[in-house]
Parts: C-alpha cells; structure tokens; sequence
C-alpha cells in the first residue's frame, strides 16, 4: 500500500530487507539482466503473495534472488507454502534464492572432514613417528598461555568479573517522536504507539510510518492519509498511497500512477504503469514498457 518504492500493476510494493552491496552484486551478477528484470505478474507469482511481496519492495525475480530464503520469511506473513511457490517459479525459470553463506550444505561439511587413517599393526617407521610427535609438540605449545613480550613469563589475562552481564537497550525516557512511533495491532487492525501510550488506536486495516507529517493508511482496500492527531487530511480513496516525499506522494487511481501534493492536488496526471518516490528532485516512471526520470514540473527523461 504505502512506503512502497515501486507499484507494478495494481500491486503494492514496500521494504524490508538491507543486504550488503557485495551480496547483491554476486547475485545480479548470476543471471542476465532479462531473467531479473521479469515481473512477479510475469514470473507467474499469485497475485496475494504478489501484493504480499509488493509491500515489501520485491517486485521483480531479480528482486527474489538478491535474497536468501532465510530473508523471505523477515516479510510479514511469509510462510513455506509461499517459499515452495517462488521456488519452484524460479527454478523454472533457471534460477534460484542467493545461497547463504552462514549454512554450509551438510554435504560438503562431510567432503572437507579428512578420512580416517587406517590403523597399521606394529610400530611406525622413524619417518612416520617425527612428524607426529611434532604436530604433537607443536598442539602442547598452542596449549600454553601466550608469553609476555616484557618479562617472559606467561601472560596472566584478566578474569570476568561475575557482575558482567550483556547490556540491555536503554529504557524510553521519553515518547518516541512522530516518525518512530511503533505500529501495533489488536484483532487484525493497525495503530500506533508512542513507546509508553496508543497514540492512534489499531482501526487500520494497515498503516504505514509517518513521513513529512503524514501516514498512509487503509482501510476496505482504499488508502488516504492521516495526521499525528489521526485526522484524515486525505480521503481514502486511492486503490495505493506510498508515503510522501519531499512534498510529493506517488498514489494509484484506475490502475495508473500519478503524483499528488499535501493539498490532495493532482501534479502529476494518472497516466503512468509504475512510480516511486521522489528522491534529490527525481523520481522514475514506467509507460508502455519503458522507464524515465521524472521530475516535479512532468518532465520526463525517457531511458
């Protein structure tokens, strides 16, 4: 719905995940750019996991495979059923998650532990027993405390005071200002919270962080806006609402995207398949399958 960073289709599309540029480089690099810029719609993705997806800024395949699937299930709601389902859609497209480094395949665990050494009746030869009592050797020193460079004795490392105890997150002192409320929900509907109250009860059907002074919110699958004092300031009457910036919101009316100012004023007609935000005066816009640099008079820059 909002904070989204691309809409495709009548699809929603927000964030989650930072992954390191390294990580995304090594999966891009993988697969051609045809394969990672098709669709979800195209990829053949359910359009429910489509709109799941498209809150959290995954919008294309590339988008799949810059992620591990330890990643996927950081997106609310995100379940096996619906990993098996992008799996196998990738696979059919030959590829695949971003394999994850922290979980090495039990198989090549199993590769890299060196064989057992058959066991030889009788004593080793003198070439056999030297270089096994030097590993031997070599193992007791690695035992030892490491020396003091100083004095030549043994380094005597300080002991843990049993008083140490891991550090907790430091306790609110004060309410959270306006853009870190915390969302929160009770029986299916969303609000907010200020750290120590409900500032704005769980009557949305989702909610979306205030950005410039505004939160997007819906309610019966329209979206509008509100302010901290959880006044609507913009009817609920866009099918997506993505959060304001600087001055603009990207929103979708009749399947097409355009921009509108705080005002609820038009700026940038309904005439665009995908939007996202504005960003150092820019933002980028999708028409008949091409993109291009808008910016705030309706120029457009076409790629």
């Amino acid at each position: 719905m909002a904070n989204k960073k691309f809409y495709y289709h009548g699809k929603k599309n927000t964030s989650t995940t930072n992954k390191p540029a390294g990580a995304a480089q090594r999966a891009d690099s993988r697969y051609p750019v045809e394969k990672t810029s098709v669709t979800l719609e195209a990829l053949g993705v359910s359009p429910s996991l489509a709109e799941l997806l498209g809150k959290n800024r995954i919008s294309t395949a590339g988008d799949l495979v810059r992620r591990t699937e330890k990643d996927m299930f950081r997106v609310q709601g995100f379940n096996k059923k619906m990993l098996f389902e992008l799996r196998d859609l990738l696979k059919a497209r030959g590829m695949e998650f971003n394999p994850d480094p922290a979980a090495q395949p039990v198989q090549q665990k199993a590769q890299q532990k060196p064989a057992k050494q058959p066991e030889r009746n009788g004593a080793r030869s003198a070439a056999e027993e030297a270089p096994r009592r030097e590993k031997a050797r070599g193992t007791d020193e690695r035992r030892q405390k490491p020396v003091d460079g100083k004095n030549g004795k043994p380094e005597q490392r300080p002991a843990k005071s049993r008083d140490e105890k891991p550090q907790k997150p430091a306790k609110l002192t004060e309410p959270l200002p306006v853009e870190e409320w915390r969302k929160i929900q009770k029986s299916g509907k969303w609000g907010f919270y200020d750290g120590f109250k409900t500032v704005i009860p769980a009557m949305y059907d989702e909610v979306f962080c205030f950005k410039e002074g505004l939160a997007s919110v819906e309610n019966d699958e329209k979206c509008g806006y509100i302010n901290p004092q959880n006044e609507v300031v913009i009817p609920l009457e866009y099918e997506t609402a993505m959060s304001f910036s600087e001055g603009y919101a990207s929103v979708v009316k009749g399947g097409k995207c355009g921009y509108i100012n705080k005002n609820n004023e038009v700026v940038i007609p309904f005439v665009y398949d995908a939007a996202t935000p504005f960003e150092d005066g820019e933002a980028k816009v999708k028409k008949d399958g091409k993109w291009g640099t808008l910016t705030p008079d309706g120029t457009v820059k076409w790629i």
